[in-house]
């Protein structure tokens, strides 16, 4: 099948602002969630980009001049508080960190833990100084923003996260003690990237409604987002945006009740039922396949995800950004993130008719 695909008549910078603004914009826009995974594209390996600002800004820069996203961005990860707090963590050359050793392994430990100085714990500087560079480098082209794992996720990480599930039922109490001080961590990170003119976002994985229930996502983990977002709130005047792996219609509304500006959906739940319940209060981000549609699909494939993504959310009463349900994974071919951009081109441009695209 031919497909038209419209040039873009507006920067990223331009297009987003006037997103923000309410305003008419050339065509809908699109996101994909890149970062580590593209470091071998650019020729790094992840234990480098881990490590190295030059790699960051490398990776970041390359990434918007070889996709032109609508934004770029990038931060410390899912690991980075849990490290600077005392986790350990295993680097693979190209594959994704992960935890090899939490940082405590009774709560008799938790005076040994102390909320994270991200100007000199663990690897967090090497992040903000690279995002500095980076938003820099690409002024007046796209904005730059950064993520963060969040204070329940960052907690699990410190216990374990196995024991940590186990303890939400049996030391609830020293639960909440752990998550205070991972929460202050969270927040003093969320200060020093909207100290650089930054708008963070949380990922919290581990409070999925395919690992906890909605009960305890109420009690243990939606306290401490909200925290986290009210900071955001305060010194940014809007909210962030909440990115959670996995189910979570269960708790949507709880989400929402955070004061998050955007929610991020993960592609094992429907844009369209999640418009419907909650599209009047928050913008919506996603939600293409990044695995069997992104990586191991084809062209024409990931063509039909997005627009049937789009079909769905494109009239969002608070907006609409076609991205991808998570992280794209580490050996994705370019030109398949090339063609989730080119979809929003073909099916979300400003002079095609979305209704008319209805399968």
């Amino acid at each position: 099948m031919n497909y038209i695909i419209h040039k873009d008549e507006m920067t990223p910078l331009e297009r987003m602002n006037a997103f923000g603004e309410g305003k008419e914009i050339d065509r809908i826009p699109c996101s994909p969630f890149l970062g580590e995974s593209l470091a071998p594209t650019f020729g790094h390996n992840i234990y480098d980009y881990n490590h190295s600002v030059d790699v960051l800004v490398d990776v970041a820069v390359k990434s918007y001049e070889t996709f032109c996203p609508d934004g770029i961005g990038f931060g410390p990860g899912l690991q980075g508080i849990p490290e600077a707090m005392g986790c350990e963590v295993e680097f693979p050359e190209y594959n994704t960190p992960f935890i090899s050793k939490p940082a405590i392994s009774d709560y008799s430990e938790l005076s040994k833990l102390s909320p994270i100085d991200p100007y000199k714990d663990g690897r967090i500087h090497y992040f903000l100084e690279a995002l500095a560079i980076t938003k820099d480098k690409l002024d007046g082209k796209v904005g730059v923003g950064t993520s963060v794992g969040g204070p329940f996720t960052a907690a699990a990480f410190l216990r374990g996260t196995d024991k940590f599930l186990r303890d939400l039922t049996k030391n609830k109490e020293e639960i909440h003690k752990l998550l205070e001080i991972t929460t202050q961590s969270v927040i003093n990170y969320i200060d020093a990237a909207i100290d650089l003119g930054l708008v963070p976002g949380l990922a919290e994985p581990v409070s999925s409604s395919t690992m906890i229930s909605a009960k305890n996502f109420e009690e243990f983990a939606k306290p401490y987002i909200k925290r986290c977002e009210q900071r955001i709130i305060e010194r940014t005047g809007g909210g962030g945006t909440l990115h959670i792996c996995g189910k979570t219609k269960k708790v949507w509304g709880h989400m929402v009740d955070t004061g998050i500006a955007n929610l991020s959906l993960d592609n094992i739940e429907d844009l369209g039922e999640l418009k419907e319940a909650y599209g009047d209060k928050v913008c919506l981000i996603g939600n293409v396949d990044p695995v069997n549609i992104i990586m191991r699909g084809s062209i024409e494939d990931i063509y039909n995800e997005a627009r049937a993504c789009i079909i769905k959310a494109h009239d969002n009463p608070k907006g609409f950004v076609l991205s991808t349900g998570c992280d794209v994974p580490i050996g994705t071919d370019p030109n398949k993130i090339i063609a989730l951009m080119d979809a929003a081109r073909i099916f979300g441009s400003s002079k095609v008719n979305i209704e008319e695209l209805v399968f």
